[in-house]
């Protein structure tokens, strides 16, 4: 797997490790890149990644105190649909189903198991320029 800077990626704190790492690898696809015990070896923090660029942090936390609040994670995919079949197939929690957004994207929101939302986006169509989405949204 390739190794770059990462001058900015997300660190989540999960409430069960293993879950969420299948979690992400299962609906999203993400692969690990690493996973870092602790002194009784189990997986303290998890690095994984789905495309070039998507880099996740997972780490272990014990609290028990609600996840997610406030944080979206949005990730650009090509195929919208593939993810609906499979967040279907492994009944994860669909929060909102595709649906056309006037900023030129599908879009797909799913919930984590710790509560955290992804947003799942793909373009519409290729050829609209960043003024014609904005004309279009804001008139």
């Amino acid at each position: 797997m390739k190794a770059y800077p990462m001058p900015l990626f997300v660190k989540l704190a999960v409430q069960d490790i293993r879950t969420a790492i299948l979690w992400y690898e299962n609906i999203l696809q993400f692969k690990s890149v690493f996973e870092l015990p602790n002194e009784e070896g189990e997986i303290m923090m998890a690095h994984l990644r789905g495309e070039e660029y998507q880099d996740i942090m997972l780490v272990q936390e014990r609290n028990k105190e609600p996840k997610g609040k406030g944080v979206v994670l949005n990730l650009t995919v090509e195929q919208i649909e593939e993810y609906y079949e499979r967040a279907l197939s492994e009944r994860a929690v669909i929060v909102e189903k595709p649906i056309k957004r006037p900023w030129n994207a599908y879009e797909l929101l799913l919930a984590d198991y710790d509560g955290y939302l992804i947003t799942l986006s793909m373009r519409l169509d290729q050829e609209k320029g960043f003024e014609e989405i904005v004309k279009d949204v804001i008139g």
